[in-house]
């Protein structure tokens, strides 16, 4: 795995911890929900998963051994694209040229767009495709 296919999946786990994202780790035969990323100095890692942590002391297998379990965009149901879709807007202030208030308007609506497909275990970031995530198995996440 690269250093930006590190720093990817990184970014990606971290903004779905609040969502009760669940990862395949090497040496454990279930699902672990990752709770939080505690960067235990500069080169090591810990990931709290369940009630306990497992420390990762080796960075170049830390995120090695994490596999997200995330749903491709294709799975999005009929339902799903026409809520998403709310978000796949342009503000109307930053349409008309009004910057000041249209890009604070524009970053909250692309915001709460990501936010929804975290909540939902999107891949927006292609990871499965890169083989750095699994596609979910059916009902894993109970989807509202």
């Amino acid at each position: 795995m690269s250093q930006e296919e590190k720093q990817i999946l990184l970014k990606d786990l971290s903004a779905r911890l609040l969502y009760g994202v669940q990862a395949k780790v090497d040496g454990h035969n279930n699902p672990l929900r990752i709770l939080g990323i505690e960067r235990l100095n500069k080169s090591t890692w810990a990931w709290k998963k369940g009630t306990y942590v497992v420390s990762f002391w080796n960075d170049t297998k830390c995120i090695d051994q994490v596999k997200p379990y995330l749903r491709p965009m294709s799975s999005m149901t009929e339902e799903e694209k026409k809520e998403f879709d709310d978000f796949c807007v342009i503000d109307e202030a930053a349409w008309k040229g009004n910057t000041e208030v249209g890009y604070k308007n524009q970053a909250v609506i692309m915001s709460d767009g990501i936010d929804w497909l975290n909540a939902h275990h999107f891949d927006y970031h292609n990871l499965i495709g890169k083989g750095l995530a699994i596609e979910v198995p059916e009902g894993m996440y109970s989807i509202k």
